[in-house]
């Protein structure tokens, strides 16, 4: 049992860029200039949800013991490598230095940390294969972070926007792996809606909540609260990229409607990548702007 399993179990790679979410969200919310003590509450936030992040991950495998036996028996706890045990004590000591970073920001980071665990533990253990509900709760866990970061910085007037962004886009990405994933889930019995109502009224619902996007991304240009030239390109080219997604879905036979989802979810990748960039460079940009003022 070594220190790098233990290291492996949190996927840390995953849980970095959790925690870089957060000072994406706090910079792309910024409405004046960074004091001190709201960089040191940035860094906070970021450790805080990485951590939190890191739990996740520990408890997920705990559930997924049995499948992950068969699956990917390579992950630490299937192989050996970390005991059942010492996985449960990583996923408390993790949570505990989560909660600790976070009651060095103030109460309503304590509350978002509280939040994300539970939300962590409920699918991890009920609502992963409950279909809906678990799109639901992996779609308020990528939008977490970004509301965490605004409500580091106090900049609560844009903070909806990376937050609806990130909601939206992993709600529609997790119907369409749905769909793909329609054969699979009946062996197992995962109650999705592309399984229960059949693949395309999943693939109506996920486009409404794409297009949702594509009016909702454009509005914090047009409201004047983001004006820099990447994040307008980003916008530009995430809806085009969803846009052309839509006749790989339409006007399909239900077999090619599955095949399609491979490459669709890819491009939804793209776009995550994309927004996620754009409102990056906005963040950026207003910290340098607010600087040299």
């Amino acid at each position: 049992m070594s220190v790098q399993s233990y290291f492996i179990l949190g996927r840390p790679l995953n849980s970095v860029l959790a925690g870089s979410a957060v000072a994406i969200g706090a910079l792309a919310a910024l409405s004046a200039p960074l004091t001190t003590n709201q960089l040191w509450y940035i860094v906070f936030g970021c450790i805080t949800t990485g951590f939190i992040s890191a739990y996740g991950y520990a408890i997920n495998d705990i559930f997924d013991i049995e499948i992950d036996k068969i699956n990917v028996p390579h992950r630490p706890i299937p192989s050996g490598s970390v005991s059942l045990k010492g996985a449960k004590w990583f996923s408390i000591i993790t949570l505990a230095l989560g909660f600790v970073f976070a009651v060095l920001i103030d109460f309503v980071a304590v509350l978002l940390a509280l939040s994300g665990g539970i939300l962590l533990y409920l699918y991890a253990a009920r609502f992963k294969r409950s279909g809906f509900p678990g799109n639901l709760i992996v779609a308020l866990l990528a939008a977490i972070p970004f509301i965490f970061g605004g409500f580091v910085t106090q900049s609560y007037n844009t903070l909806i926007y990376p937050a609806s962004f990130a909601f939206l886009i992993n709600l529609g990405r997790e119907l369409i792996k749905d769909i793909e994933d329609v054969y699979g889930d009946k062996l197992e019995n995962v109650q999705s809606i592309a399984l229960r109502y059949g693949v395309k009224p999943a693939r109506n619902l996920a486009y409404i909540i794409l297009l949702s996007l594509v009016v909702v991304i454009p509005f914090p240009i047009i409201l004047g609260y983001y004006s820099s030239i990447p994040f307008f390109f980003a916008v530009l080219l995430i809806i085009g990229l969803i846009l052309y997604t839509i006749p790989q879905l339409f006007n399909q036979p239900e077999d090619l409607i599955i095949h399609n989802t491979t490459s669709i979810k890819r491009i939804l990748k793209i776009c995550m990548t994309i927004g996620v960039f754009g409102f990056m460079s906005e963040g950026i940009i207003k910290l340098i702007q607010f600087t040299f003022k």
